[in-house]
């Protein structure tokens, strides 16, 4: 076949993969109208390249392509006022280089973002524009800042932006081995540079932990925004092509209409996000995909079900603190339609952090017992010292049948204790969980009626075991969460003085002389 014959192949095979598989047999049709043979060799190549997961072999398309990527020709000493240093990335169309501005006005590290000659096609160049309009309007602590841009002498955009010195978040969070809570508290921050760009009608579409990268003060910045699009029709996106996203973005952290080559929507960078905090959990990545076609990734992606986190973390302690919350927060974000996923990144983020303050989760199916757990989880030392005292007044009431005067005093004293707990001590933490006052209350009130129920104990070990167990529990929470000794030292001596009273009457009781070890300890 002519030299011609297969630059204009080579021509029209560049611009076929970019289209989307559905709309590409209409498009050959219209641009091949003349000349059957061209078309029958373009579609030729674009089978083997399927078949191949995007690679083809032994074709002059192949050289000229390959020659794109690996392109020989040095780039410039100098972009505008900044001194290139050296190419710290590289990616489909361009080269990214660390260079320094190199004027009489000041001196900065930047990174600059240049087109490699041979990639300088109209499509590139019209993508390149696209991010460069886009980073223009976008101004967060949490993206990575375009600084300025321009064209070289010889015609090749540029765009100057912020120099991140960092790692990727998922190595960050390794090299410091950071606990679920700090990983969590970190992706937050993704999260609100991602609903910002949303906020702004951009969607990134390429998302994942190789585009965040975490700066040396633990600051994370989105990057590369070159296939992002605006959620409005602009002029430049209604002229474009329809993309074939697939060959551009990454399978691994790509939603299901992203592969299928459906319409995009922020609902697509939420799914990119809980691909993201699913590897940041467990250290793996959400899908097993089995080969590399794009047979395999669809199949994966679009009808696999996921495991859950929890069911994919090593260890046991890893799993029982995913399991729950976190399984179905990230299992929501993943959802196959995305009518059925977090309706924006905000949501998202509000899910994390109630997971955070042990607040229900909208994620998770809302029942009394969950919210029950919920609620004990926020308020966890006073709940669980009125459950104790309240226990141990039931105890002593169920246990104390020596006489009906002596029960009714009881039942009588459990329900004020009671009313307090319901009225005086919810009202003292409902909004302050795990506050000083609520502690405060149940202390004071236990202590009342504990020492009512010493004193009509009746001599009745038993009880006297409750309500020692109980004054030791009340000197723990004195001492240790009020800070106040002396009332703790004064029921730990309560404690010992029935725990004697216990022994005296069963001397061969080794639980009691365990106990007055312990309550002896305590006071050191």
């Amino acid at each position: 076949m002519p030299g011609d014959s297969w630059r204009t192949i080579e021509h029209l095979f560049e611009q076929a993969i970019q289209i989307t598989a559905r709309a590409r047999g209409q498009w050959l049709d219209n641009a091949c109208d003349s000349n059957p043979e061209i078309r029958r060799e373009v579609a030729s190549l674009l089978e083997s390249d399927e078949a191949s997961a995007g690679g083809f072999v032994n074709t002059k398309v192949e050289r000229a392509i390959v020659s794109f990527g690996q392109n020989s020709e040095q780039p410039p000493a100098q972009v505008g006022v900044y001194r290139l240093v050296r190419e710290i990335g590289r990616g489909g169309m361009g080269s990214v280089y660390l260079a320094e501005r190199d004027d009489d006005q000041y001196r900065k590290k930047v990174a600059v973002k240049l087109v490699r000659r041979g990639m300088d096609t109209d499509f590139i160049l019209m993508r390149f524009r696209r991010e460069r309009q886009i980073l223009a309007s976008l101004e967060h602590p949490n993206i990575g800042r375009m600084l300025d841009g321009g064209t070289t002498p010889d015609g090749l955009p540029y765009l100057v932006m912020e120099y991140v010195n960092g790692n990727s978040i998922i190595e960050y969070c390794q090299m410091r081995n950071l606990s679920i809570d700090q990983k969590l508290h970190l992706f937050l921050e993704v999260c609100a540079g991602v609903e910002y760009a949303h906020q702004n009608f951009v969607v990134h579409r390429d998302l994942k932990p190789g585009n965040i990268l975490v700066d040396e003060t633990g600051t994370p910045k989105l990057l590369d925004f070159g296939i992002s699009k605006l959620l409005y029709n602009d002029v430049a996106d209604a002229s474009a092509p329809s993309i074939d996203e697939s060959r551009i973005m990454t399978p691994d952290y790509a939603s299901p209409e992203q592969i299928q080559g459906d319409p995009t929507t922020a609902a697509s960078d939420i799914y990119s996000l809980g691909a993201i905090l699913y590897e940041l959990l467990t250290g793996k990545r959400p899908h097993r995909i089995e080969g590399h076609s794009p047979q395999a990734v669809e199949l994966a992606i679009c009808f696999d079900e996921l495991i859950p986190p929890s069911s994919a973390a090593t260890d046991k302690r890893t799993c029982r603190r995913l399991s729950g919350d976190l399984d179905s927060i990230v299992l929501r974000a993943m959802q196959k339609a995305q009518r059925d996923r977090y309706a924006t990144t905000a949501q998202f983020a509000d899910d994390i952090r109630n997971h955070l303050a042990h607040r229900p989760v909208l994620a998770h199916p809302t029942t009394t017992v969950y919210r029950v757990l919920k609620y004990t989880r926020r308020n966890r030392v006073p709940v669980a010292a009125a459950a104790l005292v309240v226990i141990a007044l039931t105890t002593g009431v169920v246990l104390s049948r020596n006489s009906a005067q002596t029960a009714t005093r009881h039942f009588q004293s459990l329900r004020k204790l009671a009313r307090v707990f319901v009225f005086d001590v919810h009202d003292a933490v409902r909004d302050l969980p795990g506050s000083t006052p609520a502690r405060q209350i149940i202390v004071r009130t236990g202590l009342e009626y504990l020492d009512n129920l010493s004193k009509d104990s009746g001599g009745d070990p038993d009880l006297e075991s409750e309500v020692a167990a109980a004054y030791q529990k009340i000197g723990e929470i004195q001492h240790a969460n009020l800070g106040n000794e002396r009332a703790a030292l004064e029921s730990f001596q309560k404690t010992i003085r029935l725990l004697d009273s216990i022994a005296r009457k069963r001397p061969s009781d080794t639980r009691t002389y365990r106990a007055r070890i312990n309550v002896l300890a305590d006071i050191g």
